[in-house]
């Protein structure tokens, strides 16, 4: 089984001529509501979308269309119950033909598409474009869709499908495609938002694409298989082997889109019978070419950015239009100067954040929101640290200067001793006259020495421990007067 979300999306060109069967629902020319957009997502265990070329003018090319379409639609449903694996027996008895046909179940992709479309592939973190390959030499695949490139390749979780011309993905710079792919896991709103884009710049982006996101892959179980079945009903012997035809198939490479968006075909493919042959080159000398600035402009117009990677950066298709671009001075590119290009940094490494676990998207998101966590425990810790070491500088400024205890070599100058009492209930002796740098401390009834004349109201005074300091002349008392 598998479960996958398939888009399918008609320009108003193949709109009038083309009628697709997705699975069990067709649009386009021949459907009732003559869709262009169609989504449709389930657990099935084959997806299928056929594309008929119509002529709607054309009476006979009609009743085809539709007779056709119910082959399609009934070989869906066999399909369904006997896998892909039928494939080949429902082809010889139905005699299908298509002018487009994806086919998918757990273990195989298969795409028949002209060769005007390419076959892109978004896997993990990287765009790629898958290459042709032979198609099944199979007999009932001799003259199945021969006009047709074939591809084949497995699928996995995660994988993005895209079908589309070429040119379109041209428009765009690759880096960016891969980007907005890995962002948008929705491949019908990538292409809303590259649609969209394209307009913007003028250019003509109304093409036909189809596209498959998968979501799970579940194998089929083997007792499931029609060939199990037919060999407990005893109508096939237990040695034949059949259904191998997609074990011997030639799976598609691959060409990484930064590398280019190159198609690359296997030797002889191209000269197989049935399929058209490409125009002989012309021989002989060729006549020289003139370009002037609007050919070359028009001719080497780049891809479009998708995001701008740099505040700086202007669309590739304005770059080399003026031949003597003016001298910019300081002022100018001050002026010019734009904080785009910082965004963009911040938004393409919170991306490559969001992806830290590749396949994972949760553990992605774990990982990220536990860095940012260290981060802000981080932060708290600075500033708290910041906060303390402020608050302890601003106690130690308002607490008050003591001197220690230790005494200075220099005594002060004495005029005579008396001993004093203390007759204040506390009093603060400071080492200078009206200062504020404290000494010591000293309570009612301590004794002291007195060592100088009253100076200003201020005398000077000894203590017990030998520190020495002022204190006012009113706060004391003569040991007479004590008496």
């Amino acid at each position: 089984m598998i479960r996958s979300t398939v888009t399918a999306h008609l320009a108003e060109t193949d709109r009038s001529e083309l009628t697709l069967q997705l699975n069990d629902r067709d649009i386009g020319v021949l459907a009732t509501q003559e869709q262009r957009h169609y989504v449709m997502s389930g657990n099935r265990r084959v997806q299928l979308i056929a594309g008929l070329q119509t002529d709607p003018e054309d009476q006979a090319s009609v009743m085809s269309t539709r007779a056709l379409l119910r082959h399609w639609l009934m070989s869906f449903r066999e399909l369904q119950i006997n896998g892909l694996g039928r494939l080949p027996v429902i082809i010889e008895r139905n005699r299908l033909s298509a002018d487009f046909l994806l086919l998918m179940d757990s273990e195989l992709i298969l795409v028949w598409c002209p060769s005007k479309y390419g076959v892109y592939l978004h896997r993990g973190q990287h765009l790629y474009r898958q290459q042709p390959t032979f198609p099944p030499a199979n007999g009932p695949f001799a003259a199945f869709c021969r006009q047709l490139d074939f591809y084949a390749f497995r699928p996995r979780e995660g994988d993005d499908l895209l079908i589309i011309d070429p040119s379109f993905i041209d428009l765009f710079d690759p880096y960016d495609l891969e980007d907005l792919l890995g962002d948008i896991h929705q491949i019908n709103v990538a292409m809303t938002e590259l649609t969209r884009l394209a307009y913007s710049y003028g250019r003509d982006a109304d093409t036909t694409w189809f596209s498959a996101q998968i979501q799970r892959l579940d194998a089929d179980l083997e007792l499931l298989s029609p060939e199990s079945r037919e060999r407990v009903a005893g109508r096939r012997e237990p040695g034949r082997q059949t259904g191998s035809w997609s074990r011997q198939l030639q799976l598609s490479k691959v060409v990484p889109l930064l590398d280019g968006n190159v198609r690359i075909s296997p030797a002889g493919l191209d000269r197989r019978p049935g399929r058209d042959q490409a125009p002989a080159a012309r021989s002989g000398p060729q006549p020289p070419a003139f370009t002037t600035v609007w050919s070359r402009d028009e001719q080497e117009a780049g891809p479009m950015p998708i995001k701008s990677r740099s505040g700086g950066r202007q669309d590739r298709n304005r770059e080399g239009s003026d031949l003597y671009p003016p001298k910019t001075g300081v002022m100018d590119r001050v002026k010019g100067w734009s904080p785009e290009g910082i965004k963009q940094k911040i938004l393409k490494l919170h991306r490559r954040l969001t992806r830290l676990v590749p396949g994972s998207r949760g553990l992605s998101l774990l990982a990220y929101v536990a860095m940012w966590l260290v981060v802000l425990v981080i932060l708290v810790a600075i500033i708290m640290s910041f906060g303390g070491s402020r608050k302890n500088k601003q106690t130690d400024e308002d607490k008050p200067k003591v001197t220690s205890q230790e005494t200075s070599n220099e005594s002060p100058k004495t005029e005579f001793e008396i001993d004093v009492i203390v007759k204040a209930s506390g009093l603060r002796v400071v080492s200078s006259p009206g200062g504020e740098e404290l000494v010591a401390s000293v309570t009612r009834g301590d004794r002291v020495t007195q060592l100088t004349s009253p100076r200003d109201g201020w005398i000077l005074i000894r203590l017990a421990d030998g520190r020495s300091g002022y204190v006012p002349e009113s706060l004391l008392l003569s040991p007479e007067e004590g008496d």
